[in-house]
């Protein structure tokens, strides 16, 4: 008598709840093919991956990523990766098929007998992969050519659903294969032959539970892991993440096969010795035992404790994209209302407040000056806040000067028509000084201005403006020193200390720098970028009576048609009062670091840091506690974001941040409350929020001296 017990069973619909169900019952079997094959190919591949990683490894947010290679490495790894794990699931997920097709009717087949099958049929699966790729091919150029026709986004990912959707009735000829013994186009030409009745029934049922559902599942755990605090995270990513690689296979196993049995089943003339065509014959799986589960979670574990024990020293970074949730203002300059917005030449420089938040200041092409305000360093928080009231500066070009006072507070300049004047900023309101600082002939774009500080709070500007002497046309720039004696600056006290080229200053652009070294004695630095030259103006006592101008940097034959897109310069003073500046050379777009020997700079060492362009950032300049100069810029090869760290006539340099599309316009740097140089820049073309920028803060986290 032939037996309908199962033929009866798998006709009943709720395929999906009831592969998920079978999928958890008997999920310990599924998974076998899973761990004796992807735990030691992913064991391998990472061992392999630490092993030559080297110095382009950095664990960023707690998680692994190579950062310091150029993108023709990172593409290998990614396609050995990619490779490696195909291959093993070329193996596992039919291997898992038949697994799940013999308890769907009642017949154990033991996971190596599933394996072998699995491996007689290699040539007609590697046949399905290779159809399933040129389909996935065409797919993707039909949707590329639907976007270059219409240029409607929503049109080609219509078009990319439905495709998709088409094609998964594809997925049964894989059991057709292993169980039927089908060639593989041929099985290909059944799976769409068994689903012609119940087409809309059967794709809806493979994209939920081969696609929706476990896709859901991925994304919850991604959303759900960076909730965690610091080293459960890291657990997460590699426990969890193990669990899920694993589970997702047996649960689209499932599905596949119960529907796959579900359209045999209601072909007429089918018994239950139909159903179980082709299934291995073998022994009885014995228990399981509880040595199974390290061993399944030993690459999630060896990857965890890697990154969080870091044997390697490698790089230990934070990163955080402050603007990912802000929404895009259109015309912000016609707009009356006033929303945060930032472009690629906004950031003029990074501060820290009171506390331990951070101060990242911006200032746009015809716009006011900005405040956004990190709570923390992480500026997982923040609040954003106009310095300057609306209408009331004059703007084009002229880019806020900004330090930060003892207390924590901000000073920065604003226009006012032709008046200089001085904003004393929390993070969240600013207040006017009383009075101007300077004012000028000039149009405000054309006078460059610098701002620092003495140790007791009083201000200290560096202010370059055409020469009167000149006339309506003006030679030369008169540089002075500005000194107040708090921040309000109510008798600014003014000191010409040298006379130097003309040139034309802009937000974009650094040409001037000043500092305070020991003693008080201000140390200013102008940069002639039509032929590269540096000045350098320093002083003998606080107040600047006997100014000395040194050029440690020569001339190089140029004029105004060859100025670089981007040029300026970057000033700080050590302890002990010797200048640094870090620039880019004109000459041959190196970023360098000028290490002078004597406080007057007469005498200084050019560090040679890595080769840049001229269209890439200016190089960003911090001391770190211990006086030691940090230089970050962006690197010509990879288009990494690149930290020196400088001692003595040795610069070490990382790589601490990769972009595919260029850091903006500027760089900013500052130590942070923990002693951590904390780096603000711009990527420049982000295509995931629907900007064409978003701000990140990136922290190195174990730069420690050598």
């Amino acid at each position: 008598m032939t037996s309908m017990e199962h033929v009866a069973r798998l006709r009943a619909d709720r395929v999906p709840f009831l592969s998920y169900l079978d999928a958890g019952r008997h999920l310990v079997g599924l998974v076998l093919p899973g761990v004796l094959v992807h735990v030691p190919l992913a064991t391998l591949t990472l061992l392999a991956l630490t092993a030559t990683a080297g110095g382009s490894a950095a664990v960023v947010d707690q998680r692994l990523q190579l950062i310091g290679t150029s993108d023709a490495a990172l593409t290998t790894w990614i396609v050995v990766a990619v490779v490696v794990a195909l291959a093993g699931q070329l193996v596992v997920f039919p291997a898992t098929v038949i697994i799940a097709a013999g308890h769907l009717v009642d017949r154990r087949v033991p996971p190596v007998e599933a394996l072998r099958a699995t491996m007689r049929r290699l040539p007609s699966l590697l046949v399905l992969l290779l159809v399933a790729a040129l389909a996935f091919g065409a797919i993707w150029a039909a949707r590329a050519g639907v976007l270059m026709a219409t240029d409607r986004r929503w049109q080609a990912d219509a078009l990319l659903v439905v495709a998709v959707f088409a094609a998964l009735p594809g997925l049964l000829a894989v059991p057709g294969v292993l169980l039927h013994g089908c060639g593989g186009l041929g099985s290909i030409s059944r799976a769409y032959r068994l689903t012609r009745l119940r087409f809309l029934r059967t794709t809806s049922t493979l994209a939920v539970g081969v696609v929706l559902l476990p896709g859901a599942a991925a994304w919850a755990l991604a959303s759900g892991l960076p909730l965690l605090p610091g080293p459960l995270t890291t657990l997460g990513w590699g426990l969890a993440g193990t669990v899920l690689a694993l589970a997702v296979t047996p649960v689209q196993a499932a599905v596949v096969a119960r529907q796959f049995l579900h359209c045999l089943a209601w072909r007429t003339e089918v018994d239950d010795s139909d159903l179980a065509h082709g299934l291995p014959d073998g022994a009885p799986r014995g228990p399981v035992t509880p040595g199974l589960v390290p061993v399944a979670l030993l690459p999630g574990l060896l990857f965890s404790g890697i990154v969080l024990i870091n044997p390697f020293g490698w790089p230990e970074v934070a990163e955080k994209n402050v603007t990912e949730s802000w929404v895009p203002q259109e015309f912000p300059v016609l707009s009356h209302e006033r929303r945060p917005q930032l472009r690629p030449f906004d950031l003029q420089a990074l501060h820290t407040g009171r506390g331990a938040g951070l101060i990242v200041v911006m200032d746009g092409y015809q716009d006011d000056s900005s405040l956004l305000a990190c709570a923390d360093p992480s500026c997982v928080t923040t609040s954003f806040e106009w310095a300057e009231p609306r209408g009331s500066g004059t703007r084009w070009e002229p880019g806020t000067a900004s330090t930060r006072l003892p207390d924590g507070r901000l000073l920065l300049t604003t226009w006012t028509s032709t008046r200089l004047e001085l904003l004393t900023c929390e993070a969240s309101r600013c207040v006017r000084s009383g009075g101007a600082v300077a004012t000028t002939r000039s149009r405000p774009e054309s006078v460059g201005v610098a701002l620092a500080v003495r140790p007791g709070g009083g201000p200290v500007l560096a202010y370059a403006d055409a020469d009167p002497a000149g006339g309506d046309r003006p030679t030369h720039d008169v540089l002075s020193f500005i000194f107040c004696a708090d921040p309000s600056c109510a008798s600014p006290e003014r000191r010409q200390v040298a006379k130097l080229g003309r040139t034309g200053y802009s937000v974009t652009d650094d040409n001037l720098a000043v500092a305070v070294g020991p003693g008080d004695r201000p140390v200013a630095a102008w940069y002639d970028p039509v032929n590269g030259q540096i000045h350098v103006i320093s002083c003998l006592d606080a107040t600047c009576r006997r100014p000395t101008v040194t050029s440690p940097v020569p001339s190089a034959p140029s004029g105004l048609d060859d100025l670089p897109w981007t040029f300026g310069l970057a000033l700080a003073v050590r302890p002990d009062g010797r200048p640094v500046i870090a620039y880019r050379d004109p000459r041959d777009e190196v970023n360098k670091l000028l290490d002078c020997r004597t406080p007057d700079c007469a005498k200084a060492d050019v560090r040679t840091l890595g080769a840049g362009s001229e269209y890439h950032a200016i190089p960003a300049l911090a001391l770190d506690r211990s006086g030691r100069p940090l230089v970050a810029y962006e690197s010509r090869e990879h288009q990494r974001l690149m930290l020196a760290a400088c001692t003595g006539s040795r610069c070490d340099t990382i790589a601490v941040a990769r972009n595919r599309n260029g850091f903006g316009e500027r760089l900013a740097m500052t130590i942070n409350a923990d002693g951590n140089p904390t780096i603000a820049w711009i990527d420049h073309d982000s295509e995931p929020t629907g900007l064409d920028w978003n701000l990140h803060v990136t922290t190195p986290l174990n730069l420690t001296p050598r």
